[in-house]
Protein backbone atom coordinates (compact mmCIF):
# COMPACT_ATOMS: atom_id res chain seq x y z
CA UNK A 1 0.00 0.00 0.00
CA UNK A 2 1.68 3.43 -1.52
CA UNK A 3 1.95 6.05 1.76
CA UNK A 4 -0.62 8.86 1.28
CA UNK A 5 1.44 12.17 0.66
CA UNK A 6 0.98 14.52 3.63
CA UNK A 7 1.86 18.22 4.26
CA UNK A 8 5.09 19.43 4.95
CA UNK A 9 5.62 20.47 8.26
CA UNK A 10 6.97 23.93 8.88
CA UNK A 11 7.20 25.39 12.44
CA UNK A 12 5.95 29.21 12.43
CA UNK A 13 9.27 29.72 15.50
CA UNK A 14 12.39 29.86 13.60
CA UNK A 15 15.96 28.96 15.43
CA UNK A 16 17.94 32.90 15.85
CA UNK A 17 19.94 33.56 12.95
CA UNK A 18 18.21 31.06 10.06
CA UNK A 19 15.64 31.20 7.67
CA UNK A 20 12.97 28.70 6.74
CA UNK A 21 12.88 28.77 2.38
CA UNK A 22 10.53 26.81 0.04
CA UNK A 23 13.00 25.06 -2.86
CA UNK A 24 11.82 24.65 -6.65
CA UNK A 25 13.97 23.38 -9.01
CA UNK A 26 12.90 21.18 -11.75
CA UNK A 27 12.64 17.33 -10.99
CA UNK A 28 12.47 13.98 -12.69
CA UNK A 29 10.20 11.03 -13.03
CA UNK A 30 12.77 8.31 -14.23
CA UNK A 31 14.78 6.45 -11.42
CA UNK A 32 18.15 7.26 -12.75
CA UNK A 33 16.66 11.01 -12.54
CA UNK A 34 14.97 10.97 -9.10
CA UNK A 35 18.56 9.30 -7.97
CA UNK A 36 20.54 12.45 -9.78
CA UNK A 37 17.60 14.92 -8.03
CA UNK A 38 18.18 13.64 -4.72
CA UNK A 39 22.01 13.68 -5.10
CA UNK A 40 21.41 17.58 -6.30
CA UNK A 41 19.55 18.40 -3.55
CA UNK A 42 21.36 17.23 -0.73
CA UNK A 43 24.52 18.92 -1.97
CA UNK A 44 22.69 21.73 -2.18
CA UNK A 45 21.13 21.35 1.42
CA UNK A 46 24.39 20.95 2.60
CA UNK A 47 25.50 24.12 1.70
CA UNK A 48 22.43 25.89 2.62
CA UNK A 49 22.92 24.80 6.13
CA UNK A 50 25.83 26.17 6.54
CA UNK A 51 24.50 29.86 5.71
CA UNK A 52 21.66 28.89 7.78
CA UNK A 53 19.03 27.89 5.46
CA UNK A 54 16.36 25.11 6.16
CA UNK A 55 14.92 24.11 2.84
CA UNK A 56 10.99 22.52 2.31
CA UNK A 57 10.62 20.96 -1.04
CA UNK A 58 7.46 18.96 -2.14
CA UNK A 59 8.97 15.75 -3.92
CA UNK A 60 11.06 15.27 -0.96
CA UNK A 61 8.68 16.14 1.83
CA UNK A 62 5.32 15.28 0.47
CA UNK A 63 5.76 12.98 -2.48
CA UNK A 64 8.98 11.37 -0.70
CA UNK A 65 10.47 10.77 -4.17
CA UNK A 66 7.69 9.25 -6.28
CA UNK A 67 6.60 6.81 -2.59
CA UNK A 68 3.65 9.01 -2.28
CA UNK A 69 0.32 9.44 -3.48
CA UNK A 70 -1.79 12.76 -3.77
CA UNK A 71 -5.43 11.85 -2.89
CA UNK A 72 -7.59 12.00 -5.14
CA UNK A 73 -9.73 15.14 -5.16
CA UNK A 74 -6.08 17.10 -4.09
CA UNK A 75 -3.64 18.72 -6.17
CA UNK A 76 0.01 19.16 -6.08
CA UNK A 77 0.22 22.53 -6.31
CA UNK A 78 -3.13 24.34 -4.81
CA UNK A 79 -2.77 21.79 -1.57
CA UNK A 80 0.71 21.38 -0.53
CA UNK A 81 2.69 23.17 -2.08
CA UNK A 82 1.15 26.86 -1.68
CA UNK A 83 0.64 26.47 1.84
CA UNK A 84 4.12 25.47 2.52
CA UNK A 85 4.88 28.63 0.60
CA UNK A 86 3.04 30.93 2.63
CA UNK A 87 5.06 29.50 5.75
CA UNK A 88 8.28 30.12 4.38
CA UNK A 89 10.11 33.09 4.76
CA UNK A 90 11.32 32.62 0.97
CA UNK A 91 11.65 30.76 -2.43
CA UNK A 92 15.27 29.76 -3.61
CA UNK A 93 14.74 28.41 -7.18
CA UNK A 94 17.16 26.21 -8.69
CA UNK A 95 17.00 27.52 -12.67
CA UNK A 96 20.05 25.45 -14.20
CA UNK A 97 16.99 23.68 -15.75
CA UNK A 98 13.50 25.31 -16.99
CA UNK A 99 10.41 24.01 -15.81
CA UNK A 100 6.62 25.09 -16.21
CA UNK A 101 6.57 24.72 -12.19
CA UNK A 102 9.06 27.26 -11.53
CA UNK A 103 7.24 29.94 -13.11
CA UNK A 104 3.97 29.19 -11.46
CA UNK A 105 6.50 29.02 -7.88
CA UNK A 106 7.85 32.29 -8.50
CA UNK A 107 4.31 33.93 -9.49
CA UNK A 108 2.57 32.39 -6.43
CA UNK A 109 5.27 34.03 -3.97
CA UNK A 110 5.83 37.26 -5.24
CA UNK A 111 2.21 37.97 -5.58
CA UNK A 112 2.41 36.68 -1.51
CA UNK A 113 5.11 39.29 -1.18
CA UNK A 114 7.71 36.35 -0.55
CA UNK A 115 11.54 37.16 -1.43
CA UNK A 116 12.78 35.12 -4.36
CA UNK A 117 16.25 33.88 -4.65
CA UNK A 118 17.07 32.22 -8.36
CA UNK A 119 20.11 30.09 -8.29
CA UNK A 120 22.04 28.50 -11.34
CA UNK A 121 24.68 27.01 -12.77
CA UNK A 122 27.38 29.72 -14.27
CA UNK A 123 26.13 29.89 -17.94
CA UNK A 124 22.27 29.31 -17.40
CA UNK A 125 19.68 31.36 -19.45
CA UNK A 126 17.26 33.39 -17.08
CA UNK A 127 14.59 34.34 -18.47
CA UNK A 128 14.09 37.74 -18.37
CA UNK A 129 10.51 37.46 -16.26
CA UNK A 130 12.36 35.59 -13.70
CA UNK A 131 15.42 37.74 -13.42
CA UNK A 132 12.93 40.55 -12.72
CA UNK A 133 10.63 38.92 -9.72
CA UNK A 134 13.75 37.99 -7.92
CA UNK A 135 15.79 39.53 -5.31
CA UNK A 136 18.85 38.34 -6.45
CA UNK A 137 20.43 35.87 -8.81
CA UNK A 138 22.56 33.88 -7.74
CA UNK A 139 25.28 31.60 -10.35
CA UNK A 140 27.31 28.86 -9.26
CA UNK A 141 29.88 26.23 -9.97
CA UNK A 142 29.39 24.06 -6.80
CA UNK A 143 27.14 24.18 -4.46
CA UNK A 144 29.25 25.44 -1.56
CA UNK A 145 30.04 28.48 -4.02
CA UNK A 146 26.51 29.62 -2.48
CA UNK A 147 27.23 29.47 1.15
CA UNK A 148 28.60 32.86 1.65
CA UNK A 149 25.83 35.13 -0.54
CA UNK A 150 23.01 33.08 1.51
CA UNK A 151 25.13 33.83 4.76
CA UNK A 152 24.78 37.75 3.89
CA UNK A 153 21.56 37.04 2.91
CA UNK A 154 20.31 35.35 6.00
CA UNK A 155 22.05 37.85 8.28
CA UNK A 156 19.44 40.77 6.41
CA UNK A 157 16.75 39.00 6.38
CA UNK A 158 13.69 40.76 7.92
CA UNK A 159 12.39 38.87 11.21
CA UNK A 160 10.09 39.28 13.64
CA UNK A 161 11.85 38.95 17.44
CA UNK A 162 9.76 37.98 20.43
CA UNK A 163 11.54 39.64 23.02
CA UNK A 164 9.74 36.81 25.09
CA UNK A 165 9.63 33.16 26.36
CA UNK A 166 5.74 33.41 27.16
CA UNK A 167 3.99 30.44 25.53
CA UNK A 168 1.16 32.50 25.15
CA UNK A 169 2.67 35.65 23.22
CA UNK A 170 4.40 32.64 20.77
CA UNK A 171 0.88 31.33 20.52
CA UNK A 172 -0.10 34.71 19.40
CA UNK A 173 2.22 34.88 16.72
CA UNK A 174 1.35 31.51 15.92
CA UNK A 175 -2.34 31.86 15.21
CA UNK A 176 -1.74 34.71 13.48
CA UNK A 177 0.72 32.87 10.99
CA UNK A 178 4.11 35.49 11.65
CA UNK A 179 7.23 33.72 11.24
CA UNK A 180 8.93 34.42 14.36
CA UNK A 181 12.21 33.64 16.56
CA UNK A 182 12.60 34.16 20.32
CA UNK A 183 15.44 35.98 22.37
CA UNK A 184 14.65 36.18 25.70
CA UNK A 185 15.52 39.41 27.55
CA UNK A 186 17.16 39.17 30.44
CA UNK A 187 16.29 43.22 31.10
CA UNK A 188 15.28 44.08 34.92
CA UNK A 189 11.74 43.73 35.68
CA UNK A 190 11.66 45.30 38.83
CA UNK A 191 8.58 48.12 38.56
CA UNK A 192 8.87 51.82 39.33
CA UNK A 193 6.12 51.64 42.02
CA UNK A 194 6.08 55.43 42.03
CA UNK A 195 4.58 55.55 39.19
CA UNK A 196 1.17 54.07 37.71
CA UNK A 197 -0.02 51.08 36.70
CA UNK A 198 -0.15 51.62 33.16
CA UNK A 199 3.70 53.43 32.95
CA UNK A 200 5.16 50.46 35.00
CA UNK A 201 4.28 47.90 32.21
CA UNK A 202 5.01 50.09 29.24
CA UNK A 203 8.27 50.66 30.91
CA UNK A 204 8.97 46.99 31.69
CA UNK A 205 8.00 45.76 27.81
CA UNK A 206 10.13 48.99 26.38
CA UNK A 207 13.15 47.28 28.64
CA UNK A 208 13.05 44.13 27.36
CA UNK A 209 12.81 45.01 23.55
CA UNK A 210 15.78 47.95 24.02
CA UNK A 211 17.68 44.94 25.59
CA UNK A 212 17.31 42.77 22.70
CA UNK A 213 17.59 45.55 19.98
CA UNK A 214 21.28 46.19 21.83
CA UNK A 215 21.94 42.56 21.26
CA UNK A 216 21.16 42.57 17.82
CA UNK A 217 22.52 45.44 16.19
CA UNK A 218 24.74 43.55 13.83
CA UNK A 219 21.75 42.49 12.23
CA UNK A 220 19.43 44.16 9.32
CA UNK A 221 16.12 45.32 9.55
CA UNK A 222 14.00 43.91 12.35
CA UNK A 223 10.57 43.87 14.24
CA UNK A 224 11.37 43.48 17.77
CA UNK A 225 8.01 43.03 19.89
CA UNK A 226 7.77 42.56 24.00
CA UNK A 227 5.11 42.62 26.42
CA UNK A 228 4.48 42.79 30.33
CA UNK A 229 1.13 41.66 31.80
CA UNK A 230 -0.55 42.05 35.36
CA UNK A 231 -4.17 41.62 36.53
CA UNK A 232 -5.65 44.83 38.14
CA UNK A 233 -8.43 43.58 40.78
CA UNK A 234 -9.84 46.45 43.23
CA UNK A 235 -7.16 48.79 42.34
CA UNK A 236 -4.61 46.29 43.27
CA UNK A 237 -2.09 45.01 40.95
CA UNK A 238 -1.15 40.88 40.86
CA UNK A 239 1.72 38.92 39.81
CA UNK A 240 2.05 35.15 39.80
CA UNK A 241 0.78 33.67 43.09
CA UNK A 242 3.54 31.81 45.02
CA UNK A 243 1.61 29.56 45.93
CA UNK A 244 -1.70 27.02 45.57
CA UNK A 245 -2.94 27.96 48.64
CA UNK A 246 -2.66 32.19 47.65
CA UNK A 247 -4.17 31.53 44.09
CA UNK A 248 -7.00 29.99 45.75
CA UNK A 249 -7.59 32.68 48.38
CA UNK A 250 -6.86 35.03 45.22
CA UNK A 251 -9.32 33.35 42.96
CA UNK A 252 -11.68 32.96 44.91
CA UNK A 253 -12.04 36.56 45.77
CA UNK A 254 -12.64 37.35 41.99
CA UNK A 255 -15.99 35.25 41.60
CA UNK A 256 -18.37 36.81 40.12
CA UNK A 257 -16.47 40.35 39.11
CA UNK A 258 -16.70 41.84 35.74
CA UNK A 259 -14.30 44.52 37.16
CA UNK A 260 -11.24 42.60 36.30
CA UNK A 261 -8.63 44.10 34.64
CA UNK A 262 -5.44 42.91 32.02
CA UNK A 263 -2.86 45.65 32.08
CA UNK A 264 -0.62 44.72 28.97
CA UNK A 265 2.41 46.39 28.70
CA UNK A 266 3.58 46.42 24.54
CA UNK A 267 6.74 48.04 23.26
CA UNK A 268 7.21 47.37 19.74
CA UNK A 269 10.69 48.43 18.10
CA UNK A 270 11.04 48.88 13.99
CA UNK A 271 15.14 48.16 13.71
CA UNK A 272 17.74 47.99 11.43
CA UNK A 273 21.00 47.79 12.01
CA UNK A 274 22.10 50.32 15.39
CA UNK A 275 18.91 52.48 14.00
CA UNK A 276 15.42 52.55 15.32
CA UNK A 277 13.21 53.74 12.34
CA UNK A 278 9.48 53.41 14.81
CA UNK A 279 8.54 52.39 17.73
CA UNK A 280 5.35 52.32 19.61
CA UNK A 281 5.31 52.02 23.83
CA UNK A 282 2.06 52.02 25.40
CA UNK A 283 -0.47 49.77 28.15
CA UNK A 284 -3.58 48.43 26.80
CA UNK A 285 -6.60 47.74 28.96
CA UNK A 286 -8.91 45.09 28.63
CA UNK A 287 -11.95 44.31 31.12
CA UNK A 288 -12.68 40.61 32.12
CA UNK A 289 -15.27 38.81 34.05
CA UNK A 290 -15.16 35.84 36.10
CA UNK A 291 -17.58 33.42 36.45
CA UNK A 292 -18.47 32.04 40.11
CA UNK A 293 -18.04 28.66 39.74
CA UNK A 294 -17.99 26.09 42.57
CA UNK A 295 -15.56 25.04 45.10
CA UNK A 296 -15.06 22.09 42.70
CA UNK A 297 -14.97 23.58 39.65
CA UNK A 298 -11.99 25.97 40.88
CA UNK A 299 -10.24 22.75 42.45
CA UNK A 300 -9.89 21.07 39.35
CA UNK A 301 -8.41 24.38 37.83
CA UNK A 302 -6.08 24.65 40.56
CA UNK A 303 -5.09 20.93 39.82
CA UNK A 304 -4.05 21.87 36.63
CA UNK A 305 -0.91 24.01 37.88
CA UNK A 306 -2.09 27.01 35.62
CA UNK A 307 -2.76 29.30 38.60
CA UNK A 308 0.90 29.46 39.10
CA UNK A 309 1.58 30.45 35.51
CA UNK A 310 -0.25 33.49 34.90
CA UNK A 311 -0.48 36.87 37.32
CA UNK A 312 -3.43 37.12 39.28
CA UNK A 313 -3.81 33.30 39.05
CA UNK A 314 -5.43 32.82 35.84
CA UNK A 315 -5.69 33.42 32.12
CA UNK A 316 -8.72 34.44 29.20
CA UNK A 317 -6.03 31.23 27.17
CA UNK A 318 -6.56 28.70 29.53
CA UNK A 319 -9.02 29.84 32.17
CA UNK A 320 -12.76 29.00 30.64
CA UNK A 321 -14.25 30.93 33.32
CA UNK A 322 -12.71 33.99 32.11
CA UNK A 323 -14.70 35.99 29.39
CA UNK A 324 -13.17 39.32 27.35
CA UNK A 325 -15.77 42.12 28.61
CA UNK A 326 -14.42 45.40 26.93
CA UNK A 327 -10.89 45.54 25.03
CA UNK A 328 -9.55 43.46 22.87
CA UNK A 329 -8.57 39.68 23.05
CA UNK A 330 -5.03 40.26 22.13
CA UNK A 331 -4.57 42.53 25.04
CA UNK A 332 -6.79 40.06 27.76
CA UNK A 333 -4.08 37.29 26.17
CA UNK A 334 -0.97 38.91 26.77
CA UNK A 335 0.11 40.83 23.81
CA UNK A 336 -1.57 43.44 21.79
CA UNK A 337 -0.71 41.83 18.33
CA UNK A 338 -2.49 44.42 16.21
CA UNK A 339 0.60 47.29 17.12
CA UNK A 340 3.39 44.45 15.42
CA UNK A 341 0.71 43.33 12.50
CA UNK A 342 0.32 47.51 11.93
CA UNK A 343 4.17 47.71 11.47
CA UNK A 344 4.65 44.27 9.42
CA UNK A 345 4.48 46.31 6.30
CA UNK A 346 7.63 48.60 7.30
CA UNK A 347 9.35 45.50 8.30
CA UNK A 348 9.57 44.12 4.64
CA UNK A 349 9.06 47.05 2.64
CA UNK A 350 12.34 49.01 2.76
Amino acid sequence: MPEVAKRAVIHWERMPGTVHAFHARKFHDDKEGIKKDRADVEALERALNKAGITITLMARDVEKWNEAVIPEGKVLMRDYAFPAMRQCDCNIIEFSEKGVGLGMNGGFCYAAGKPIYVIAKTGSDISTTMANVAEEVIFYDDPEDLVEPFKRIVANFPRVILASKSGVRKQQLIDASIPFEVMVSDADETPDESKSFKDQLAEIAMRKAMTVFEETKSRGRRLIIAGDQNMVFEKKMYGKPATIDEARELISSMLGTDELYAYTGNAVILADGDKILQSINLTDVARLSVDDISDAELEAYLDTGMSLKYCGGLSITDAKFVHLKEGRMSTARGMTLEYAQEMMSSLYNK
